[in-house]
C-alpha cells in the first residue's frame, strides 16, 4: 500500500522526505517477525542499485556496505544497525492480513500513522534512515556498513546468530531508539517463558447459560518502555475475575484467550464461561462490582478500560475443573508489571514481567510471559522463579529467547562525539539514558570486544499498538544529527 500525505504540503525538508519515501517502500512489504524474506530481498536489490556491496547470512541478516568518501577511506568504519521485522497488531475488528498486505500509512498533524494497525516505525524508520545515509550523495562519511537483522521483536535470532567476522567495525550506531533527543547507552535483558497447561475437556450436561466475560479497552503498549505507566494487564485482570467466579458453584470455563505478542501489554482478554441458574445473578453482580473497582483504579492510567459480561454461543464442552483451576491460578500468580526499580538511576525500572498471551490449543492451554531486567542475575532469578511455578503447578514450561543486558561503557568516544554534535546543532543537551527494553546492542557488545555503541532514533509513540506514530520533524533532526556525526568521524580519519 502507498502512504497518503493528505491535501497539505508534506512536512520536512529533502532529507526527511527521502527517509519517509524509503519508509513507505519498506511499509509496503509485509514484514512481521519471522516473515522478513521479502523485505530482505528488497534490501539486497536496493543495495545493488545504489552501489553497495551486498551479502546475506544464514539467519537472513542483510549486509550493505559502501567504502568511505574520497579522502576518508582510512577512517575507522562505522556500523549502522536496524532490524527488519515489526510487531504486527491490529485494532479490534480490523481485517488486515499482515502476511499478504503492507501497512496503510498516512501523514496527519506532523506525524506518520497507520490505519487500523501498528505502523512499524519500530524499526522501519531506523532502517529507512540507514538506507538514506548510504544513498546520500552529499554526505562525507567513513566506510559504512548497514546491518539489517531478523526477528528482533521475538527471539533476536538474527543478532544472536551474527558471525562477529561479518561486523565491519567497533563503532556501532543502533537506529532502534524511540525518543528524539535521547541517546541510549544501556538496555535490559529479556526472556520469555511458555507454559503448556494440559487441558482435558468434559462434555456439558444439563441446562447451562453461556456468557462471555471480556476485559477490553486497555491501552496496552510496549511491555518494556511502557511497563511503568500503570496500564492494566487484561490477562491478569481476567484471571482475577475468573478466580472469584469459580469460587461459586456452578461456574465452568470453556476458553480463555488474550494478548497478541510477548512484548506487548495485553489490553484485551476474553473468557467463555458456563453458569447454572443459581450462579447467573452472582456473576452479574460480581462483574458490575469489578467494573466499578477497575474503572476507579485505572481512571488515569487506562481510562477506557472496561469489563463486561454478555451472552455467548452454546459450547459442547468445557475445561476439566482441575485444568481450569490451573490456568486461572497461573494467570493470577504470574508476576506482572514492575518488580523492582533501579537503586541507582531514579525512575528507571530494573526488573519487570508481562503475562502476554493466552491461547487455546488441542488438549492444552498456552500461556506466555516475558520478563526484563537490566541485571543478568536478576533476569536469571525471574526465569528460575517461572520454572518453579511451572513445576509446582505440574505444567511444562520452556524458557527461551534469553538475551543479555547491555551495560553502559564507562569511556565512550562515540557518546562524547554525539553529545557534542547534538549540542552544536540544536543548542541543548541530549539525554543520555538507560532503557528498560531489549536492544540488539547487547548482542553486538557481546560479540565485538571494545565495541563503542550508542542507540538513537526519532520520536515514536505507542509502539507495538495500532496507535503507533512517529513525528516527522524528529526524523529530520535525527537524520541531520547522524549525517553530522558521520562527517565528523570521516574528518577524524583524515586527521590520522
Amino acid at each position: 500500500m502507498t502512504g497518503d500525505t493528505g491535501t497539505e504540503e508534506p512536512a520536512g525538508g529533502g532529507d526527511t522526505r527521502r527517509v519517509v519515501a524509503l519508509f513507505g517502500e519498506i511499509a509496503a512489504i509485509p514484514h512481521c517477525s519471522g516473515n522478513e524474506e521479502a523485505l530482505g530481498e528488497y534490501l539486497m536489490r536496493w543495495g545493488e542499485e545504489h552501489g553497495c556491496s551486498v551479502s546475506k547470512d544464514g539467519a537472513n541478516n542483510v549486509f550493505l556496505e559502501k567504502p568511505g568518501s574520497p579522502g576518508s577511506e582510512g577512517a575507522p568504519p562505522v556500523v549502522l544497525q536496524a532490524h527488519m521485522d515489526m510487531v504486527c497488531v491490529k485494532a479490534s475488528g480490523e481485517e488486515h492480513n499482515f502476511a499478504r498486505e503492507g501497512i496503510d500509512w498516512y501523514e496527519e498533524d506532523g506525524s506518520i500513522r497507520a490505519r487500523g494497525t501498528s505502523l512499524g516505525a519500530d524499526n522501519g524508520i531506523g532502517l529507512a534512515m540507514g538506507l538514506a545515509l548510504l544513498a546520500d550523495p552529499g554526505l562525507t562519511h567513513p566506510r559504512l556498513q548497514l546491518i539489517a537483522t531478523t526477528e528482533e521483536e521475538t527471539t533476536m535470532h538474527g543478532a544472536e546468530s551474527l558471525d562477529p567476522a561479518l561486523i565491519a567495525g567497533r563503532t556501532i550506531i543502533n537506529l532502534d531508539d524511540e525518543k528524539e533527543g535521547a541517546f541510549t547507552v544501556s538496555s535490559a535483558g529479556m526472556c520469555e517463558a511458555r507454559f503448556s497447561v494440559p487441558a482435558p475437556r468434559i462434555r456439558v450436561a444439563g441446562e447451562v447459560s453461556w456468557h462471555t466475560v471480556e476485559v477490553a479497552g486497555g491501552l496496552g503498549g510496549h511491555s518494556g518502555i511502557e511497563i511503568h505507566t500503570g496500564r492494566a494487564n487484561a490477562l491478569a485482570l481476567l484471571g482475577g475475575i475468573l478466580a472469584e467466579l469459580m469460587q461459586e458453584p456452578g461456574c465452568a470455563v470453556a476458553s480463555v484467550t488474550g494478548g497478541d505478542r510477548s512484548n506487548v501489554i495485553p489490553g484485551h482478554a476474553v473468557a467463555v464461561i458456563g453458569l447454572d441458574g443459581a450462579a447467573r445473578g452472582a456473576a452479574s453482580r460480581l462483574i458490575r462490582e469489578e467494573e466499578r473497582l477497575v474503572r476507579g483504579e485505572y481512571r488515569v492510567a487506562d481510562p477506557d478500560l472496561r469489563i463486561r459480561i454478555f451472552p455467548a454461543s452454546p459450547q459442547e464442552s468445557v475445561l476439566a475443573p482441575d485444568a481450569a483451576a490451573t490456568v486461572v491460578h497461573l494467570l493470577t500468580s504470574l508476576p506482572s508489571g514492575v518488580l523492582a526499580m533501579d537503586p541507582v538511576v531514579p525512575g528507571l525500572v530494573a526488573t519487570s514481567a508481562n503475562p502476554a498471551t493466552c491461547s487455546m490449543g488441542t488438549g492444552s492451554v498456552h500461556l506466555s510471559i516475558s520478563a526484563r531486567s537490566n541485571d543478568d542475575g536478576d533476569l536469571t532469578a525471574v526465569a528460575d522463579r517461572l520454572r518453579t511455578m511451572g513445576r509446582e503447578a505440574g505444567v511444562p514450561v520452556e524458557v527461551l529467547g534469553v538475551s543479555p543486558a547491555w551495560q553502559q561503557r564507562e569511556a565512550s568516544p562515540l557518546r562524547e562525539l554525539m553529545v557534542a554534535a547534538y549540542r552544536d546543532l540544536f543548542g541543548t543537551e541530549p539525554e543520555v539514558r538507560a532503557l528498560h527494553a531489549g536492544l540488539e546492542a547487547a548482542q553486538f557488545a557481546g560479540k565485538i570486544e571494545d565495541a563503542d555503541i550508542i542507540a538513537t532514533g526519532p520520536a515514536i509513540y505507542d509502539a507495538h499498538t495500532p496507535r503507533e506514530s512517529v513525528t516527522i520533524v524528529s526524523i529530520g533532526r535525527v537524520y541531520r544529527l547522524l549525517a553530522t556525526v558521520l562527517t565528523r568521524l570521516a574528518a577524524d580519519g583524515r586527521k590520522d
